[in-house]
């Protein structure tokens, strides 16, 4: 990193060198108190109006005593500028970083050291309502791209000087902010330090996306499942975080990662804990059922359609048999081929503008529902099999990714082995969930190992005046063996 020059000329130079064909770069020379000096900033990061009333006039229309140039810049730095956002920066890479980051640089001749001035001003989202994480009677704001803007909903919620946002700068090409939450009464110091040593061991050119982020805190055990959750919601991530988790938020995303994950965290929702206790007991079993049927249902079905057919009373067998036989396939393979075009229907709706993506569903409705019948190329009972399949696995939609793949496995393991792969094939995910340890703390806690203070916010919701005694913490849920997830 090249340090600023004591020479007015070089840095000016070395700054319009680096920002030579920047349409974007503004430059201006300045005399404060007869010494050289100019200002910098990037158009469309900056407020205009705030760099003229809070910055560049307080500093022209002063006139200082002053014993040298680092004297001046010192009392500009204390006593004329108005911006309360103020930082110094000593070297070239600092000084790009805060001009990308929406701050104005003044340089001045005789000082090898810059004042730079927050004085952001670029166009964001409006917080609007979460897309993804939808709620009845939660709140109906979400994160946006805008990293300040995102650190202040957390914030808000949680009015406490023991929540700390460590920021870190990743990426060798260009510098991206990321920063690490926590509340330090409530994490484990050394979760934080590991996820901090973590993040910055990890060679990235730049990081773009949350997703860049998740192998180098993710466990390396190999699994269908993520050891790292999400969130688009501020009330979910200070929940978290008060359960002593780290928050990681990155700017441009408008989703924080958090960890440690528990995978019942997949089966809870905002609007659990504004329902009833007996009515959030009664959708958290839901979920796990809609769980177990979208994974294993297909696989079942064809295991006991190919093998097992005495375990099908004589008039579904009977149904399922009329169905079946005019149709040129196995169950195996229909069950594959209506999953794949499902799968091919739902990333084209995804896709497409949303002016024409309501085109999928009928021309979906079309093949799926009536003509593969009518051509006598798939059996009714296995299109409601699938279909019952498909809106299971959007019940708990953080898992739907893992979903997705694992039913297709056990639809081959239904079709080659029968009901015998279709056992050893859970007792196999079952063992991986369990295996799952990152950070000391097990993905399936509190249910494996048992924590009888833990689990009654699992498979149902306890009153909130049994809960409101609770002090959970999640390092406090840690396992007797523990995989670091280092990497190497």
């Amino acid at each position: 990193m090249d340090n600023l020059y004591p020479d007015y000329d070089r840095n000016k130079k070395r700054f319009e060198d680096d920002f030579k064909d920047c349409s974007d770069f503004l430059l201006r020379d300045a005399v404060v108190c007869g010494e050289k000096g100019f200002f910098c900033a990037m158009d469309g990061l900056i407020d205009s109006l705030q760099l003229s009333q809070m910055v560049v006039s307080p500093i022209l229309g002063r006139k200082l005593d002053f014993k040298d140039n680092n004297d001046l810049l010192n009392q500009i730095k204390l006593s004329v500028v108005n911006s309360v956002e103020l930082n110094e920066a000593t070297t070239f890479e600092d000084c790009y970083f805060f001009l990308m980051s929406g701050f104005c640089v003044f340089v001045l001749d005789g000082c090898n050291k810059a004042l730079v001035f927050g004085i952001q001003g670029w166009a964001r989202r409006s917080i609007d309502e979460p897309s993804n994480e939808a709620n009845v009677k939660g709140a109906k704001e979400a994160f946006i791209e805008a990293l300040n803007d995102n650190k202040a909903l957390l914030r808000k919620r949680l009015k406490t000087h023991h929540l700390k946002f460590k920021q870190i700068k990743l990426g060798s090409a260009a510098d991206t902010p990321v920063v690490i939450a926590y509340i330090d009464n409530r994490a484990d110091s050394e979760l934080v330090s590991e996820v901090e040593q973590r993040l910055k061991a990890a060679h990235f050119n730049t990081v773009l996306d949350y997703g860049e982020l998740i192998p180098f805190v993710d466990t390396d055990v190999l699994s269908f499942f993520s050891c790292v959750g999400n969130t688009e919601r501020p009330d979910v991530a200070a929940s978290k975080l008060l359960e002593g988790r780290i928050v990681i938020m990155v700017e441009g995303t408008p989703f924080a990662t958090y960890l440690p994950y528990l995978f019942s965290d997949n089966f809870q929702s905002v609007d659990d804990y504004d329902n009833p206790p007996f009515h959030s007991g009664f959708i958290r079993i839901l979920k796990y059922f809609s769980f177990v049927i979208s994974i294993f249902m297909p696989g079942l079905y064809v295991a006991v359609g190919t093998f097992h057919q005495e375990l099908i009373p004589t008039n579904l067998l009977y149904t399922i048999a009329s169905e079946e036989i005019t149709t040129p396939f196995s169950l195996m393979t229909e069950a594959i081929i209506l999953l794949v075009l499902y799968e091919i229907m739902r990333e084209a709706g995804l896709r497409l503008p949303k002016a024409i993506g309501h085109a999928v569903s009928i021309i979906g409705g079309i093949i799926i529902g009536e003509t593969t019948i009518t051509a006598g190329l798939i059996g009714a009972p296995m299109l409601v099999v699938i279909a019952m399949t498909a809106i299971s696995s959007y019940v708990v939609y953080p898992l739907y990714e893992s979903v997705s793949v694992l039913r297709l496995v056990f639809i081959i393991l239904g079709g080659v082995f029968g009901m015998y792969g279709i056992i050893l094939g859970a007792g196999v995910v079952f063992v991986n969930i369990c295996a799952l340890n990152p950070f000391g703390v097990p993905l399936s806690a509190p249910i494996s190992p048992l924590d009888t203070h833990s689990v009654g916010d699992i498979f149902y919701r306890e009153t909130w005046k049994r809960l409101s005694h609770r002090k959970v913490r999640v390092n406090e849920l840690r396992g007797a063996n523990i995989d670091t997830g280092k990497k190497g």
